[in-house]
């Protein structure tokens, strides 16, 4: 199976070769702290995408009629949400890298080292009433990716410190979101700052 993938950090400063600077992110205004390795990001895509090959697709048949994997776009950002790592597998949707990045930098954009969402747990946060309604219009401009509020994208820890997050996007939303948390092995926040933790249930963290 053929797949594409790529690595940059700020602009220019690659720790897997790839030529070109594909994705900056936001100033965060501070030390963003230990980045991911290059080792690190190669085995989240690679558990990613292991996953995505067994996940059974919602949508996709064969010509028989007969189910088939999911194929997914995954996406894997820095804390301050630039692209540091892609794998995107054959017959993808084409809409969904867009997807994907939004996830990720959703997932990152609204965690920290006291805090632990994932754009699953926006969803119920946006709604008409919420206390995080209509901020799906923020985070367009200046190069920013949007906000994804449906399920897909999970924050990265190592060490209780927030390094990034991982999204997926190419089939239904659980699938997406099987495939990222199966990458995010590893890399889980603590339990104490996930969002289902602070809220006692009432926000989810993912399914």
């Amino acid at each position: 199976m053929k797949t594409t993938s790529f690595l940059t950090a700020l602009c220019g400063v690659a720790t897997i070769a790839l030529a070109g600077c594909q994705s900056q992110g936001v100033d965060l205004g501070y030390d963003a702290g230990p980045p991911l390795t290059g080792a690190e990001i190669a085995a989240i895509l690679d558990s990613a995408e292991a996953a995505a090959a067994k996940e059974p697709s919602l949508l996709r048949v064969n010509g028989e009629g007969e189910q088939q994997p999911t194929r997914m776009h995954i996406v894997v950002v820095d804390r301050s949400g630039a692209v540091v790592g892609r794998r995107s597998m054959d017959d993808a949707w084409g809409g969904s890298v867009a997807i994907a990045k939004s996830k990720a930098y959703t997932a990152v954009a609204f965690s920290s080292d006291e805090n632990a969402l994932t754009t699953r747990s926006l969803g119920p946060l946006t709604q008409p009433g919420g206390p995080l309604w209509n901020i799906g219009n923020s985070n367009t401009k200046g190069g920013n990716p949007g906000l994804i509020e449906f399920p897909g994208g999970v924050p990265l820890y190592k060490d209780g410190v927030l390094v990034g997050a991982i999204g997926v996007s190419g089939d239904g939303v659980e699938q997406d979101e099987n495939v990222a948390d199966a990458g995010a092995k590893g890399y889980e926040p603590p339990q104490a700052i996930r969002i289902d933790t602070v809220t006692d249930g009432g926000v989810p963290y993912t399914q």
